[in-house]
């Protein structure tokens, strides 16, 4: 088998390179974001296989099993190139097995694998969908024609679709819970935008509470950030708190529970500080009336935003909120995160006005954006 990585501007570029040097058998088996060392060499490292066979990946004809040949016991440098063979023998079997793994479910698909490869969906994710979507299609292909059947690309373009619209999850409402408070904290990574998303909420579906809105701040580190909260507070006309303890919190809770809204905004934790945020985690997770979103920037590299939507799930957060949603159009990672996590997405930051440029999350503006390339704006804005 024949293995070689490709360094190109796109997996689409790569792909076109593999089959003209490794013939249209070519086997994508791998495809991630080059990295920084190997950038000026092409944005993705692409690993392509050609497998024994040729095209239909089918084993070649097996020879008699030659006698192998003992090498002489005392000449240790022919053994070393015998165990080396060896070697190389066993990785080319391990990554026929990758690329059986790896494989797309039939040629036609590459094309659009790349695309959501490029809009930065994970490889797990954009597999699974390929797959799905082309099991979708042979379902509905004769029975006669299944496995046989090349589909267009109208037809598979027409299947992702609809495998995306049952990946995405969303969940937006905040409404006040009868008698009793909704309560909602948004905890993030620092920088992220939790305190401006909170007053895009509060004005613009706090307001609409008969029984009032409260906004409470645990970051009361931030140089300030109270003092932004509170004036906020004030041009909006509802209540506010600063407290600098989780008992304290526990009794600005108790003392606003005829509220119709809680927003509780958080100091943001770096990575390396994860260890001050248990206390104040272990309170928000085990709150039954608590709702935690997670606010997260859409513009973070794939990897970085599933470390950091990993790393703040000791605060338990049953939703994700996507913000700087305005500063990217590489927004397949969102769909990737909500799929991954199970976690729905509840509201999407596009820009940096208020109340104007926050939207609850919907499964057709997620697509809009996603599969078609529109400009990310904030909808009362189009």
């Amino acid at each position: 088998m024949r293995v070689k990585s490709y360094f190109a501007p796109s997996v689409e570029a790569a792909m076109e390179q593999a089959r003209r040097e490794m013939g249209p058998e070519a086997l994508l088996v791998s495809s991630r974001k080059a990295p920084p060392e190997a950038q000026e060499l092409g944005e993705y490292e692409v690993v392509f296989a050609v497998l024994p066979g040729g095209a239909e990946g089918q084993p070649a004809p097996q020879k008699p099993a030659a006698s192998p040949v003992e090498p002489p016991a005392a000449d240790p440098v022919i053994r070393e190139l015998a165990r080396l063979r060896r070697q190389m023998e066993e990785m080319g079997s391990a990554l026929n097995a990758q690329a059986s793994q790896w494989a797309i479910p039939a040629p036609e698909f590459a094309e659009t694998f790349s695309r959501l490869v490029q809009n930065d969906f994970s490889i797990d994710i954009a597999k699974k969908i390929m797959k799905r979507a082309h099991e979708r299609l042979e379902s509905d292909a004769p029975p006669r024609t299944r496995g046989k059947q090349r589909f267009d690309s109208e037809s598979i373009d027409h299947a992702v679709r609809a495998e995306l619209e049952s990946l995405v999850s969303v969940d937006a409402n905040i409404d006040p819970l009868g008698d009793r408070a909704r309560v909602l904290a948004l905890v993030g990574p620092p920088g992220c935008g939790k305190t401006t998303t909170l007053v895009k909420l509060a004005a613009r579906y706090g307001l609409a509470c008969a029984r009032g809105v409260q906004l409470i701040t645990t970051d009361t580190r931030r140089v300030a950030a109270v003092e932004q909260l509170r004036t906020y507070a004030a041009i909006l006309g509802v209540g506010f708190d600063a407290v600098e303890t989780v008992r304290g919190l526990e009794q600005a809770l108790e003392a606003n529970r005829e509220k119709g809204l809680i927003l509780i905004d958080t100091q943001g934790y770096a990575a390396n500080e994860m260890g001050e945020a248990a206390e104040l985690a272990h309170f928000l997770a085990g709150e039954n009336s608590m709702e935690v979103h997670l606010a997260a920037p859409a513009s973070m590299r794939s990897a970085d935003l599933s470390r950091t939507i990993d790393r703040y799930e000791i605060f338990a957060p049953s939703k994700l909120i996507f913000t700087r949603m305005d500063e990217t159009s590489s927004l397949g990672a969102i769909v990737s995160e909500s799929a991954r996590t199970g976690k729905p997405v509840s509201f999407l930051g596009t820009g940096q006005q208020i109340p104007e440029d926050i939207e609850p999350a919907t499964a057709s503006r997620l697509l809009e954006m996603v599969l078609d390339g529109r400009e990310v704006r904030s909808l009362s804005a189009a």
